[in-house]
Protein backbone atom coordinates (compact mmCIF):
# COMPACT_ATOMS: atom_id res chain seq x y z
CA UNK A 1 0.00 0.00 0.00
CA UNK A 2 2.92 2.40 0.78
CA UNK A 3 4.58 1.92 -2.40
CA UNK A 4 1.60 1.99 -4.42
CA UNK A 5 0.78 5.55 -2.76
CA UNK A 6 4.08 6.67 -3.30
CA UNK A 7 3.91 5.78 -7.10
CA UNK A 8 0.66 7.61 -7.55
CA UNK A 9 2.35 10.41 -6.09
CA UNK A 10 5.25 10.23 -8.63
CA UNK A 11 3.68 9.98 -11.68
CA UNK A 12 0.58 12.44 -10.64
CA UNK A 13 4.12 14.95 -10.27
CA UNK A 14 5.34 13.81 -13.67
CA UNK A 15 2.26 14.58 -15.56
CA UNK A 16 1.67 17.83 -13.43
CA UNK A 17 5.63 18.87 -14.93
CA UNK A 18 4.82 17.80 -18.02
CA UNK A 19 1.17 19.43 -18.25
CA UNK A 20 3.31 22.52 -17.34
CA UNK A 21 6.01 21.62 -20.13
CA UNK A 22 3.09 21.62 -22.33
CA UNK A 23 1.29 25.07 -21.34
CA UNK A 24 4.98 26.73 -21.78
CA UNK A 25 5.63 25.78 -25.27
CA UNK A 26 2.52 26.67 -26.80
CA UNK A 27 2.24 30.45 -24.73
CA UNK A 28 6.29 31.18 -25.13
CA UNK A 29 7.71 30.52 -27.87
CA UNK A 30 7.86 34.10 -29.45
CA UNK A 31 10.05 35.01 -26.66
CA UNK A 32 12.65 32.67 -27.66
CA UNK A 33 12.97 34.59 -31.35
CA UNK A 34 16.24 36.87 -30.98
CA UNK A 35 14.98 38.18 -34.44
CA UNK A 36 13.10 40.32 -32.20
CA UNK A 37 14.84 41.55 -29.28
CA UNK A 38 15.76 45.02 -29.94
CA UNK A 39 16.18 48.59 -28.16
CA UNK A 40 14.43 51.68 -29.27
CA UNK A 41 16.15 54.72 -28.47
CA UNK A 42 14.75 57.77 -27.95
CA UNK A 43 17.04 59.54 -29.85
CA UNK A 44 16.53 57.68 -32.67
CA UNK A 45 16.45 60.38 -35.54
CA UNK A 46 13.29 61.37 -38.29
CA UNK A 47 13.84 61.45 -41.96
CA UNK A 48 11.40 63.31 -43.57
CA UNK A 49 12.81 62.29 -47.34
CA UNK A 50 11.18 60.23 -49.75
CA UNK A 51 12.37 56.23 -49.92
CA UNK A 52 11.66 53.05 -51.41
CA UNK A 53 12.58 50.27 -49.12
CA UNK A 54 13.06 46.89 -51.28
CA UNK A 55 15.12 45.10 -47.73
CA UNK A 56 15.80 45.12 -44.27
CA UNK A 57 14.08 45.13 -41.50
CA UNK A 58 11.33 48.23 -41.01
CA UNK A 59 8.47 48.78 -37.72
CA UNK A 60 5.25 50.44 -38.19
CA UNK A 61 4.44 52.12 -35.38
CA UNK A 62 3.07 55.21 -33.45
CA UNK A 63 6.28 58.03 -32.30
CA UNK A 64 5.52 61.13 -29.83
CA UNK A 65 7.36 63.64 -32.23
CA UNK A 66 7.21 67.43 -30.59
CA UNK A 67 4.98 66.24 -28.27
CA UNK A 68 2.33 64.93 -30.52
CA UNK A 69 1.74 61.47 -32.07
CA UNK A 70 2.49 60.57 -35.59
CA UNK A 71 2.34 56.88 -37.40
CA UNK A 72 6.13 56.05 -38.72
CA UNK A 73 8.10 53.32 -40.02
CA UNK A 74 11.22 52.53 -38.25
CA UNK A 75 13.77 51.57 -40.83
CA UNK A 76 16.06 49.38 -39.74
CA UNK A 77 17.43 48.79 -42.89
CA UNK A 78 20.99 50.72 -42.66
CA UNK A 79 23.68 50.80 -40.50
CA UNK A 80 21.69 53.17 -37.98
CA UNK A 81 17.93 53.05 -37.10
CA UNK A 82 15.54 55.95 -38.27
CA UNK A 83 12.42 56.79 -38.89
CA UNK A 84 10.39 57.65 -41.68
CA UNK A 85 7.04 59.32 -42.40
CA UNK A 86 4.22 57.21 -44.18
CA UNK A 87 3.43 59.74 -46.61
CA UNK A 88 7.52 59.55 -47.90
CA UNK A 89 7.67 55.76 -48.19
CA UNK A 90 6.70 52.77 -50.58
CA UNK A 91 7.49 49.22 -49.76
CA UNK A 92 8.08 46.95 -52.83
CA UNK A 93 7.38 43.49 -52.77
CA UNK A 94 9.44 42.30 -54.89
CA UNK A 95 8.87 38.56 -57.32
CA UNK A 96 11.56 37.34 -54.94
CA UNK A 97 8.88 36.87 -51.70
CA UNK A 98 6.53 35.05 -54.38
CA UNK A 99 5.16 32.09 -52.86
CA UNK A 100 2.66 29.13 -53.65
CA UNK A 101 -0.42 28.88 -51.66
CA UNK A 102 -0.65 25.76 -49.24
CA UNK A 103 -2.69 23.43 -50.08
CA UNK A 104 -3.95 22.91 -46.31
CA UNK A 105 -7.88 24.18 -45.79
CA UNK A 106 -6.64 26.39 -42.90
CA UNK A 107 -5.27 28.31 -45.58
CA UNK A 108 -8.77 28.76 -47.47
CA UNK A 109 -9.24 32.38 -46.82
CA UNK A 110 -6.55 33.49 -49.09
CA UNK A 111 -8.51 32.05 -52.04
CA UNK A 112 -6.37 31.00 -54.09
CA UNK A 113 -6.66 27.84 -56.94
CA UNK A 114 -4.21 25.27 -56.54
CA UNK A 115 -0.75 25.83 -57.34
CA UNK A 116 -1.34 29.98 -57.16
CA UNK A 117 1.30 31.89 -55.89
CA UNK A 118 0.88 35.27 -53.89
CA UNK A 119 3.19 37.89 -52.77
CA UNK A 120 4.21 37.72 -49.45
CA UNK A 121 6.30 39.75 -46.66
CA UNK A 122 7.02 36.64 -44.80
CA UNK A 123 6.50 36.43 -40.93
CA UNK A 124 10.12 35.28 -40.54
CA UNK A 125 12.62 37.47 -42.31
CA UNK A 126 13.56 37.18 -45.65
CA UNK A 127 16.77 38.71 -46.67
CA UNK A 128 15.41 39.64 -50.34
CA UNK A 129 12.51 40.97 -49.43
CA UNK A 130 11.42 43.54 -47.03
CA UNK A 131 10.32 42.70 -43.31
CA UNK A 132 7.57 44.88 -42.37
CA UNK A 133 6.61 44.47 -38.93
CA UNK A 134 5.42 46.93 -35.87
CA UNK A 135 6.38 48.06 -32.59
CA UNK A 136 5.38 50.26 -29.71
CA UNK A 137 8.35 50.75 -28.34
CA UNK A 138 9.27 54.45 -28.70
CA UNK A 139 10.06 55.65 -25.26
CA UNK A 140 7.86 59.54 -25.06
CA UNK A 141 5.38 56.68 -26.53
CA UNK A 142 5.50 54.58 -23.54
CA UNK A 143 4.94 56.99 -21.18
CA UNK A 144 1.56 57.77 -22.24
CA UNK A 145 0.03 54.70 -24.35
CA UNK A 146 -1.48 53.42 -20.96
CA UNK A 147 -1.28 49.16 -21.15
CA UNK A 148 -1.02 49.15 -25.11
CA UNK A 149 -2.71 50.57 -28.85
CA UNK A 150 -5.09 49.77 -31.12
CA UNK A 151 -3.79 49.70 -34.55
CA UNK A 152 -6.51 49.64 -37.30
CA UNK A 153 -6.31 48.61 -40.90
CA UNK A 154 -8.77 49.31 -43.54
CA UNK A 155 -9.59 51.10 -46.66
CA UNK A 156 -7.66 49.12 -49.06
CA UNK A 157 -7.09 50.42 -52.55
CA UNK A 158 -5.14 47.98 -55.60
CA UNK A 159 -5.64 45.48 -58.16
CA UNK A 160 -6.30 42.45 -56.10
CA UNK A 161 -6.68 41.58 -52.27
CA UNK A 162 -4.08 41.93 -48.87
CA UNK A 163 -4.33 39.58 -45.67
CA UNK A 164 -1.97 39.98 -42.60
CA UNK A 165 -1.98 36.90 -40.64
CA UNK A 166 -0.17 35.38 -38.02
CA UNK A 167 1.48 31.50 -38.02
CA UNK A 168 2.45 29.79 -34.40
CA UNK A 169 5.32 28.15 -34.72
CA UNK A 170 6.01 25.64 -38.31
CA UNK A 171 2.85 23.65 -37.49
CA UNK A 172 0.54 26.12 -35.98
CA UNK A 173 -2.72 27.38 -38.34
CA UNK A 174 -2.49 30.81 -39.54
CA UNK A 175 -4.50 33.50 -37.23
CA UNK A 176 -5.96 36.18 -39.62
CA UNK A 177 -5.57 39.80 -38.54
CA UNK A 178 -7.10 41.36 -41.57
CA UNK A 179 -8.50 40.32 -45.04
CA UNK A 180 -9.53 42.73 -47.31
CA UNK A 181 -11.93 40.20 -48.80
CA UNK A 182 -14.00 40.31 -46.06
CA UNK A 183 -14.06 43.33 -44.06
CA UNK A 184 -13.32 46.93 -44.79
CA UNK A 185 -11.62 47.36 -41.22
CA UNK A 186 -9.84 45.26 -38.55
CA UNK A 187 -8.78 46.42 -35.18
CA UNK A 188 -5.68 44.88 -33.67
CA UNK A 189 -4.97 45.32 -30.28
CA UNK A 190 -1.43 46.08 -29.78
CA UNK A 191 -0.13 45.92 -26.34
CA UNK A 192 2.94 48.42 -24.73
CA UNK A 193 6.17 48.34 -25.59
CA UNK A 194 6.16 45.17 -27.77
CA UNK A 195 7.46 44.55 -31.24
CA UNK A 196 5.50 41.81 -33.69
CA UNK A 197 5.82 40.55 -37.00
CA UNK A 198 3.44 38.91 -39.02
CA UNK A 199 3.01 37.84 -43.02
CA UNK A 200 1.57 40.03 -45.16
CA UNK A 201 0.28 38.56 -48.51
CA UNK A 202 -1.00 40.30 -52.20
CA UNK A 203 -2.70 38.21 -54.51
CA UNK A 204 -1.83 40.12 -57.34
CA UNK A 205 0.89 42.65 -58.57
CA UNK A 206 0.37 46.50 -58.65
CA UNK A 207 0.52 48.82 -56.48
CA UNK A 208 -1.33 48.88 -53.16
CA UNK A 209 -2.56 51.85 -50.46
CA UNK A 210 -3.86 50.51 -47.41
CA UNK A 211 -5.36 52.73 -44.68
CA UNK A 212 -3.19 52.58 -41.11
CA UNK A 213 -4.90 54.44 -37.82
CA UNK A 214 -3.19 54.17 -34.68
CA UNK A 215 -5.11 54.95 -31.46
CA UNK A 216 -3.96 54.62 -27.65
CA UNK A 217 -4.71 56.26 -23.72
CA UNK A 218 -7.98 57.32 -22.85
CA UNK A 219 -10.64 55.01 -23.71
CA UNK A 220 -13.49 57.74 -23.73
CA UNK A 221 -11.10 60.42 -25.33
CA UNK A 222 -8.18 58.52 -27.25
CA UNK A 223 -5.58 59.83 -29.21
CA UNK A 224 -5.90 59.07 -32.69
CA UNK A 225 -3.76 59.22 -35.82
CA UNK A 226 -4.06 58.01 -39.66
CA UNK A 227 -2.08 57.12 -42.39
CA UNK A 228 -1.17 55.36 -45.38
CA UNK A 229 0.72 52.31 -46.16
CA UNK A 230 1.53 51.77 -49.75
CA UNK A 231 2.89 49.02 -51.49
CA UNK A 232 4.45 47.98 -54.64
CA UNK A 233 4.00 44.52 -55.88
CA UNK A 234 5.81 42.62 -58.24
CA UNK A 235 9.39 43.93 -59.75
CA UNK A 236 7.33 45.56 -63.35
CA UNK A 237 5.62 47.93 -60.83
CA UNK A 238 6.69 51.16 -61.06
CA UNK A 239 7.13 53.26 -57.52
CA UNK A 240 5.22 56.28 -59.24
CA UNK A 241 1.73 54.62 -59.32
CA UNK A 242 1.44 53.99 -55.59
CA UNK A 243 2.04 57.47 -54.77
CA UNK A 244 -0.59 58.48 -56.90
CA UNK A 245 -2.95 56.47 -54.93
CA UNK A 246 -5.51 58.10 -52.42
CA UNK A 247 -7.40 56.01 -50.50
CA UNK A 248 -10.36 57.00 -47.95
CA UNK A 249 -9.35 57.92 -44.77
CA UNK A 250 -10.21 55.79 -41.71
CA UNK A 251 -12.54 57.47 -39.18
CA UNK A 252 -10.78 59.92 -36.96
CA UNK A 253 -11.82 58.48 -34.03
CA UNK A 254 -11.79 54.70 -33.16
CA UNK A 255 -15.38 54.89 -31.57
CA UNK A 256 -16.42 55.63 -35.44
CA UNK A 257 -15.29 52.61 -36.69
CA UNK A 258 -15.99 48.75 -36.88
CA UNK A 259 -14.01 46.89 -34.19
CA UNK A 260 -13.16 42.99 -34.93
CA UNK A 261 -11.57 41.51 -31.74
CA UNK A 262 -8.19 40.04 -32.26
CA UNK A 263 -5.82 37.59 -30.56
CA UNK A 264 -2.34 39.22 -29.31
CA UNK A 265 0.20 38.57 -32.06
CA UNK A 266 3.48 36.73 -30.72
CA UNK A 267 5.57 39.34 -29.26
CA UNK A 268 9.04 40.68 -27.93
CA UNK A 269 8.28 41.49 -24.50
CA UNK A 270 5.38 43.10 -22.39
CA UNK A 271 2.25 41.61 -21.40
CA UNK A 272 0.37 40.49 -18.34
CA UNK A 273 -0.06 36.77 -19.86
CA UNK A 274 3.43 35.90 -19.14
CA UNK A 275 3.71 36.91 -15.42
CA UNK A 276 0.13 34.56 -15.21
CA UNK A 277 2.02 31.82 -16.69
CA UNK A 278 5.09 32.17 -14.42
CA UNK A 279 3.15 32.41 -11.59
CA UNK A 280 1.30 29.34 -12.07
CA UNK A 281 4.45 27.39 -12.38
CA UNK A 282 5.51 28.61 -9.39
CA UNK A 283 2.17 27.98 -7.60
CA UNK A 284 2.52 24.28 -9.41
CA UNK A 285 5.85 23.80 -7.59
CA UNK A 286 4.82 24.94 -4.86
CA UNK A 287 2.05 22.52 -4.66
CA UNK A 288 4.43 19.46 -5.34
CA UNK A 289 7.09 20.41 -2.93
CA UNK A 290 3.96 21.12 -0.53
CA UNK A 291 2.82 16.64 -1.24
CA UNK A 292 6.47 15.65 -0.59
CA UNK A 293 7.22 17.49 2.54
CA UNK A 294 3.55 16.43 3.20
CA UNK A 295 4.36 13.13 2.57
CA UNK A 296 7.99 12.59 4.09
CA UNK A 297 6.23 14.11 7.34
CA UNK A 298 3.43 11.66 7.27
CA UNK A 299 6.09 9.00 6.95
CA UNK A 300 8.16 10.24 9.85
CA UNK A 301 5.39 10.68 11.98
CA UNK A 302 4.27 7.02 11.64
CA UNK A 303 8.04 5.70 11.55
CA UNK A 304 7.96 7.38 15.59
CA UNK A 305 4.38 5.97 16.40
CA UNK A 306 5.76 2.64 15.54
CA UNK A 307 8.99 3.53 17.36
CA UNK A 308 7.23 4.40 20.34
CA UNK A 309 5.08 1.41 20.40
CA UNK A 310 8.53 -1.14 20.00
CA UNK A 311 9.48 1.25 22.90
CA UNK A 312 6.34 0.22 24.81
CA UNK A 313 6.33 -3.42 24.22
CA UNK A 314 10.10 -3.61 24.86
CA UNK A 315 9.40 -1.63 28.30
CA UNK A 316 6.65 -3.84 29.08
CA UNK A 317 8.43 -6.94 28.45
CA UNK A 318 11.41 -5.63 31.11
CA UNK A 319 8.80 -4.84 33.72
CA UNK A 320 7.17 -8.22 33.52
CA UNK A 321 10.55 -9.84 33.91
Amino acid sequence: MKRTGAKNIARGISALFVGIAVSASVVLPARADDSLTQHVDSSEQVVREEATIERGHVDLGPKIVDSKPEILARDDSGETPIWRPLDTLVFRVSDSGQLQVPSDPSYAFLHAHEGESYWVIPQTQNPKVVWLGWNTQDPELIKVMGSGATMTLGNLQGPGQAWLFLQDGAFGAPTVLYDSSTSSQSDIWVEANTHVHANWAFSAPGAYALSVRWCFGDKETPQCVADTLRFVVGDETKVEEARALAPSALAASSKEGTHTAKPQAPREQGGNSEYLIYGAICLALGVIAFIIVAHRTKKSQKQIEEAREDVSRDFGAESDV
